[in-house]
């Protein structure tokens, strides 16, 4: 058998590198020359979009779309006039917001805005404003608002802008950073603030909100210098933690609270005049300063205490008549060393519990009244004389004051009728035994006076009351 070679391994001719070589290259020329073109489609994609961004940007139709998210975020029909811009910053005449009948807002305008942008956030789907510089801002706010939305309100919030082929690829998030507020007026139905710098700052779930000086306003009050406040605000409820003011002649008041569905108002006051006090009248017949404090719930229901320091009464028909009756001028305008109560104050009711008015040496008053709000009067209170004034009222000693108590000698007192016509049942008793002494020649000191009916008490009583009742 003849001997065979084994077969050597072949190789591609040079023929044949010549063939596939310029292949090979070819193939991988075509596929940077793919890559580049979509590289270069890309970034003249971004370019153009960038450019449009731009436009629209610098556009009036930015300043309605800004104007719409806003509304519709707050409820109100917006108007944003054209920006200015310079670098990354933004500056508009004005923005004026009018509230829809379900929105807490009523209306606000601000004047002289800046805007500072983030641009890097739209990368995140997001346009951010770092901080708006507001340089005046008047608001008014509602305290009730419709329940049902309206169709402004729902329109707003279903159409927010006007759609193009560019806003319905920006995003619609908007994130704000914080505000600051030179001149802020603003107005919670008959109350007003004015003149307050504002500083808004986001926190995780609100704000905090910091005002500082100005003055504020509340019917029946002089103006109030306002110190500072700081407020919180957590999804939608406002939190109240510190606000002080302080009244022009002395005096000072703190007020803390929250707004929402348990919304609470607490008032602290000291070194407030009487003349300064909402019931400008009780000044007709009391001098000194108060202080206490009074909380206001969720119904409108007011609680709290009050109390005075360097009370003086004075023109007291009931106390001029016990210092002739009496022959002694110390009744006429009696020092009061103590003078409180605790007190409610409910749908036009009021109660005064523990009601304490001591002059020391003359007399002292302790009870509870109440004023309904058609007026009719009911009242337990206790009147105490000291013995040096019993000893002139003969037989009052032992037949009407007759329980002896830390120095006093009490005497209970029913209050009734109605404000216009108060009736009680000490003057009766007390006119009763006194003529009945003098008549018997009990009286250790000559009487100048007998007096003929009772006494007014209750009607004096009442004229000090009577300025709290609304």
């Amino acid at each position: 058998m003849p001997h065979r070679r084994p077969a050597l391994p072949s190789f591609p001719s040079a023929n044949d590198l010549a063939v596939r070589g310029p292949k090979r290259s070819s193939n991988s020329h075509s596929r940077v020359l793919i890559i580049l073109f979509f590289c270069a489609l890309l970034a003249g994609a971004g370019v153009f979009l960038s450019i449009q961004i731009g436009r629209f940007v610098h556009s009036p139709g930015f300043s309605h779309f800004i104007a719409s998210r806003a509304g519709a975020a707050l409820k109100a029909e917006a108007t944003l006039q054209p920006l200015r811009w310079d670098g990354n910053s933004a500056l508009s005449e004005s923005l004026m917001l009018i509230g829809s009948e379900s929105a807490m807002l009523d209306r606000l305008e601000a004047k002289v805005l800046r805007a500072h942008w983030n641009w890097r956030a739209l990368l995140s789907g997001a346009w951010k404003i770092e901080n708006i510089e507001i340089q005046a801002l008047s608001a008014a706010f509602k305290l009730k608002t419709g329940a049902v939305p309206d169709d402004a309100s729902r329109n707003a919030s279903n159409n927010p802008a006007t759609a193009s082929f560019l806003t319905s690829w920006l995003p619609s998030r908007f994130e704000l950073g914080g505000f600051d507020v030179r001149k802020a007026d603003l107005r919670f139905g008959d109350i007003q603030s004015a003149g307050q710098a504002l500083t808004v700052q986001p926190v995780d779930g609100g704000y905090n909100i910091e005002a500082r000086g100005g003055s504020l306003s509340i019917p029946g009050l002089p103006p109030l210098s306002h110190a500072q406040s700081r407020i919180r605000e957590r999804e939608g409820i406002y939190y109240l933690d510190d606000s002080r003011f302080f009244l022009p002649s002395g005096g000072s008041v703190v007020a803390a609270g929250n707004s929402g569905t348990k919304a609470r108002l607490t008032l602290v006051w000291d070194g407030v005049p009487v003349a300064l006090l909402p019931v400008s009248d009780l000044a007709k017949h009391l001098d000194g300063t108060s202080h206490g404090q009074a909380t206001r719930d969720a119904q409108g229901v007011w609680r709290g205490n009050i109390a005075f320091s360097g009370a003086r009464l004075h023109d007291l028909p009931l106390l001029k008549n016990a210092a002739t009756f009496l022959r002694d001028s110390v009744w006429t305008n009696p020092s009061l060393q103590k003078l409180s109560a605790d007190f409610e104050w409910s749908l036009g009711n009021l109660t005064l519990t523990n009601l304490v008015v001591e002059s020391t040496g003359v007399a002292r008053l302790e009870g509870s009244l109440r004023v309904a709000k058609g007026g009719d009067l009911s009242g337990q209170l206790e009147l105490g004389l000291d013995l040096n004034t019993l000893k002139l009222l003969p037989g009052a000693r032992e037949t009407i004051f007759a329980t002896s108590r830390n120095g006093w000698y009490w005497s209970p007192v029913q209050l009734g009728g109605t404000l216009s016509a108060p009736k009680e049942d000490l003057s009766p008793r007390l006119t009763a035994c006194v003529a009945g002494g003098v008549l018997l020649n009990e009286s250790s000191k000559a009487l100048d006076v007998v007096p003929t009916k009772a006494m007014d008490t209750a009607k004096d009583l009442i004229n000090i009351i009577t300025p709290f009742i609304p």
